[in-house]
């Protein structure tokens, strides 16, 4: 075989380390290209490697011999899967390489969240605690996870994990239905009924037509006052400014994130620029643990090389 011309195309988003393929190759690395950049330096590959980019027409007709498109994601909204498969072209994602890693993300968030963690410490480091009269200093209430009903959209790996955590600290786990569906699965309680019980929303669903916006004003209305929401599924599941007014007005108790719709957002996103004592924003990090960034590498590089070699991996 005659080395197969491989580039990645967002090198930085992964570990520090060198591939190492089963076939001959001539490999061409970037460190993050921009989406111009891709369309005027990525020409004649047979493999593509890309994380947020998108795979689009344009790169097809710079690319005409692309045999597979590698992401280094498992989500996949942004690449036309469709249009790839009907140019017989293969995508593979990642898959179970972070399952408990945004699990361990989510649950810190509700654990912080539930305690008003920020404002205790901020209090401390103010002199609050120093100028008080007790030997203790309440800077806003603080609650126990143990006998609260978390509520789980999704019930793929990320959600059964994060169940697993909440269940050994003593909460009760409800997996919703999917919103709008005629039928409610084994396992699951129906979407209206779910979001009236929850002390604790966290969001673990694809984001597609149906998803987008799905936390707007009309749901966040039915939830009980001082419910807790986190996401670190997809920024695009929820509604900013609806968000906003349910923190503004006491509907929810506090927000954690880990993801945005735009990212990186800028500087003036209003979720970063939210004054409000009780919200936590990461950056899109909960999946990057030291062990998780390695399984990752792994996965990929032998996605490439499985399915270079015939042996259909992770396959869309």
């Amino acid at each position: 075989m005659d080395g197969l011309k491989i580039t990645c195309v967002e090198k930085d988003v992964l570990l520090k380390q060198d591939f190492s393929f089963d076939f001959p190759v001539e490999y061409t690395e970037y460190g993050c290209l921009t989406q111009q950049e891709l369309y005027d330096k990525v020409h004649d590959q047979d493999v593509i490697i890309v994380s947020d980019l998108t795979v689009d027409a344009h790169v097809l007709k710079n690319n005409p011999h692309l045999k597979l498109v590698a992401l280094c994601s498992t989500g996949f909204d942004h690449i036309d899967v469709s249009l790839l498969k009907s140019k017989n072209i293969k995508v593979c994602n990642i898959r179970g390489y972070a399952g408990d890693a945004v699990a361990e993300h989510a649950f810190l968030m509700m654990m912080n969240l539930i305690k008003n963690f920020s404002s205790q410490v901020n209090a401390v480091r103010a002199g609050d605690w120093s100028k008080g009269q007790t030997s203790f200093y309440l800077a806003a209430p603080i609650r126990e996870l143990k006998g609260k009903t978390l509520v789980i959209l999704g019930k793929g790996e990320i959600g059964l994990a994060l169940a697993e955590k909440a269940q050994a600290f003593g909460m009760q786990v409800v997996f919703s239905e999917r919103q709008g569906a005629e039928v409610c699965r084994e396992g699951y309680v129906p979407f209206e009924q779910a979001i009236t019980q929850a002390d604790i929303l966290s969001l673990h669903c694809e984001l597609n037509a149906q998803t987008i916006g799905l936390i707007n004003r009309e749901v966040l209305s039915q939830l009980k006052k001082g419910c807790i929401l986190v996401n670190v599924g997809r920024g695009g599941l929820i509604n900013n400014q609806d968000v906003i007014d349910a923190l503004n007005n006491n509907t929810l108790g506090g927000l954690g994130v880990d993801v945005l719709e735009v990212e990186p957002p800028p500087e003036h996103h209003p979720l970063l620029t939210l004054a409000h004592p009780n919200v936590m924003v990461t950056a899109h990090i909960a999946w990057a643990t030291d062990e998780a960034q390695q399984r990752l590498f792994a996965i990929l590089q032998d996605n490439i090389n499985s399915n270079i070699a015939g042996i259909a991996k992770n396959l869309l």
